[in-house]
Formats: structure tokens, C-alpha cells, sequence
């Protein structure tokens, strides 16, 4: 583990001086000294009201439904599945691109994951790849919207109705896009919504469960009343994360924040020191190391309700971002290496990361860390954010062929960084792509 620590601690150091040094986690550096004093003071603390104004603000941002948080989007998922009784012997269709929390969460309630393949148009759920896994023992269907793009969720929608399954979008990384003027997470019987540092809003950790469905709403929220807090230790902790990323997670300190965080890790691993994130359901067994599913902390909420003040200025300034980068390619001649969606005019994307695939992907991916870190694209391969062996998660090499191959070509560029950033980062991009082709 030394000798891990120490490789990393080389290459950390190489980028300290990277200036500016691209992440995909932006510090909440809109947030006022009084806006932290406020957060600050609901610490530990039981706040049922800002809970409750966050929902129902989240739930307006989405459509007419209702919203109920947790402390993390995987125990969303597992009070769901929970509550509509998927349990042992029962399937659930997922997209092999995805996180292993979302696996662990299957696994916990007893059920078996079942891995659906990627659509390259879309990056997201792919219908035919799904309609081909459906049998007896399907109960539910996650349908992914991946990377701000909208999947076929209209075809999935009639797949699910059709056979009388359960369909729950997964809109961890995709808020406010449309098809057809048609907010995702109102195609299915529930959507689910991720809200840590790296996703569309950002409360450092957090999750949402929003249905249009009044009776459904109403038994989750009854039996989140039953679901602990997390420690005060922990929120402490998470609040001192908090603090950390606003500060160092931006362009100019980037670098130092990869420093830190490596010796704060290794750290935290010596002596056995309370974790900030919730970091052990990346593999398939369970654990008493917090509650689960675990309320969401007030603290966190109060962050989210002023990030959501925020978003329709946030949404906007990222499909500029969106706009330039797609510039940028066409005036490149590479637009064919972007996913269709782009280019559909009966989506409106809200996007997350931009997408591509590149015929010569790990090259360009070792140029490009000279200003992004690589070490954090999604998907390059099927279950991330985990070291375990795929297979123990129920994943054998060839059951998704086409997120495989993609994987190993797959290139990420954040657009969730602020205008203010913008323009040093895409004349990079430019840089790099063009000197590429």
C-alpha cells in the first residue's frame, strides 16, 4: 500500500505546478461567508423543514411530482426497490456502465443485476440490448441518461408498459435535459437523482427519489422516517470535506487538491480515521460503518436548495460550453466521433461532461492529462469505482461487447466548470485535438 501511495504521490506532484489543471468536481465558491455560517450551524443538527423545502424545490426543478432525499443516491435506489418488494430471485436490468454502488444496492436487497449493453448514439440504455434480457423474473428496469444526454427512454417507456415491469430512470448524470420539451425523469414510474460532488448538482453526497406517483411518494417518505442520521462525526467530516473542495477544487488549485486528498486518503487508511464519503458500498458485501439507507443531512440540503437557486443560470452557461465544444469539433472534422445525440434536435441537452470516442484513445487520453485528470472519465470500463474483480459484482468479459470497446476509447471533458473557466479550457482542448488529427 506504501509503495501505491508513493507512485501516486510522484505523479500528484508532477501536477501540483499544472496550472490551470483541469477536474470534474467545481468548490462551491459561489457560496458567501454568510451562506457558510448558515450551513455551518445545521451540522449534526435535525432540520425537517430545509429537508423538506429542498424536496419539494428539487421535485418543482423536475416536473409536478414529488421528491424524498436520502443521504446517498444507492439507498434511493434500495428504499425503492425495497418498498415495491424486489427481493430474492427477482432481476433487475442495468446498464452495464455504471457505478458499483448501484450493483451493491441490487445485491443487498437479494436480487440479481442483470447488465444491458450501451446505445452509441446515446451513451445511455439501449432498448434492444434491454428487450433482450427480459424474462419472467423482471421486475425492474433502470434506464441511464449518461452524461447529461437523454437515452431512448420514449422506447424503453413502451418496452417496461408492455411487459407490466417497473422502469426507473436513472438520472444521476442528467438534470433538466428534454426530448421533445419533455423534462427527463417523467418518462418512467420513478427516477432516480444523484446530487454528490461530481453530478449535475452538487451537495458533496446525496440522492433523490422523484415520482409522479402520489402513492408511491407517500410510502417512501413514511418509511424514511423510520432511517437514521449519520453520525455528527461524520457530518463533521463531510462539512470539512466541503470546505476543502470549495477551496481547492477549481482550475487554479486542482493540483493541490489531488496532493491533499491522496494524503488525506492514505491517511485515513493508516489510522483508521472517520471517512467523509460513503465509500463501502463499492463492493457486494454489507457493513454497520453507517446507517443504510440514512437520511440526508440538513446541512446538505441548505447547500442543495442554493444550488438550486442557481441552476437555470448553471444549466445555461453549460450548454453555452456544450455549444462551443461542438464548434470546435466541426471545425476540427471529428464531429463523427460524437455520439448522434448531439446532433438530434428533438433533445435539448443539459450537459454534464461532453463524449467521445476516439480511435486513438490512449494517446490522447496521455496528452490530455497534461490539463484534465484522466484518472476520473467515466465509463472506460463496465462498473466503475471499484479495484474488485467484475466478475464477483456478476459481470463476465462479453456481456456488454460495445461498452467494453468504448471503454478503452472513451474521452471526457467537463462542462460543469463555470464560463469563467471556459475559455482556457476549451482553447485547450482545441490545442490538443487539433495537433491529434
Amino acid at each position: 500500500m506504501i509503495s501505491q501511495f508513493i507512485s501516486r504521490l510522484q505523479s500528484y506532484i508532477y501536477y501540483l505546478f499544472k496550472t490551470p489543471y483541469f477536474g470534474f468536481i467545481y468548490g462551491h465558491i459561489s457560496i458567501s461567508q454568510a451562506q457558510l455560517v448558515e450551513i455551518e450551524n445545521l451540522v449534526g443538527a435535525e432540520d425537517k423543514f430545509v429537508v423538506t423545502t429542498y424536496e419539494d424545490q428539487f421535485a418543482k426543478l423536475i416536473g409536478g411530482g414529488e421528491a424524498i432525499s436520502y443521504a446517498a443516491a444507492r439507498m434511493g435506489f434500495y428504499a425503492l426497490m425495497r418498498f415495491i418488494r424486489i427481493g430474492k430471485g427477482d432481476e433487475v436490468v442495468l446498464l452495464g456502465s455504471t457505478c458499483s454502488v448501484m450493483v451493491n444496492a441490487i445485491i443487498r436487497i437479494g436480487a440479481d443485476p442483470i447488465y444491458s449493453d450501451i446505445d452509441l448514439n446515446t451513451m445511455g440504455s439501449d432498448v434492444d440490448s434491454v428487450a433482450r434480457l427480459i424474462t419472467s423474473r423482471t421486475r425492474m428496469i433502470v434506464a441511464q441518461h449518461s452524461f447529461g444526454i437523454p437515452c431512448d427512454i420514449e422506447s424503453i417507456s413502451v418496452l417496461a408498459k408492455t411487459h407490466n415491469i417497473f422502469l426507473l430512470e436513472d438520472c444521476a448524470l442528467t438534470i433538466g435535459s428534454k426530448i421533445n420539451g419533455v423534462v427527463v425523469g417523467n418518462f418512467g414510474d420513478a427516477a432516480l437523482f444523484s446530487t454528490d460532488h461530481s453530478k449535475p448538482i452538487n451537495t458533496l453526497m446525496g440522492g433523490i427519489i422523484y415520482t409522479r406517483s402520489h402513492d408511491l411518494a407517500t410510502g417512501l417518505k413514511k418509511a424514511s422516517e423510520n432511517y437514521l442520521q449519520l453520525s455528527c462525526l461524520r457530518q463533521k467530516a463531510i462539512w470539512r470535506r466541503f470546505l476543502l473542495e470549495r477551496t481547492l477544487c477549481n482550475p487554479g488549485n486542482y493540483g493541490y487538491f489531488r496532493l491533499l486528498d491522496a494524503h488525506l486518503n492514505f491517511k485515513k487508511k493508516l489510522f483508521n480515521a472517520e471517512r467523509d464519503f460513503l465509500a463501502d458500498d463499492s463492493g457486494v458485501s454489507t457493513h454497520n460503518n453507517y446507517p443504510y439507507p440514512a437520511k440526508l443531512p440538513a446541512f446538505l440540503a441548505l447547500i442543495g436548495i442554493l444550488e438550486i437557486q442557481r441552476w437555470d443560470v448553471e444549466s445555461k452557461e453549460r450548454s453555452i460550453i456544450l455549444r462551443r465544444l461542438l464548434d470546435i469539433f466541426e471545425k476540427n472534422n471529428i464531429s463523427h466521433l460524437l455520439p448522434n445525440a448531439y446532433r438530434d434536435k428533438t433533445l435539448e441537452i443539459i450537459p454534464l461532461r461532453l463524449v467521445w470516442f476516439n480511435p486513438d484513445g490512449p494517446n490522447l487520453k496521455s496528452s490530455f492529462q497534461e490539463f484534465i485528470d484522466i484518472s476520473q472519465f467515466w465509463f472506460m470500463q463496465p462498473i466503475i469505482s471499484t479495484n474488485l474483480n467484475l466478475k464477483v459484482f456478476g459481470y463476465q468479459e462479453g456481456l456488454c461487447p460495445i461498452s467494453e470497446h468504448v471503454g478503452r476509447n472513451i474521452m471526457n471533458i467537463p462542462c460543469n466548470l463555470g464560463i469563467s473557466n471556459a475559455d482556457k479550457l476549451l482553447s485547450l482542448v482545441d490545442e490538443y485535438i487539433n495537433r491529434a488529427h
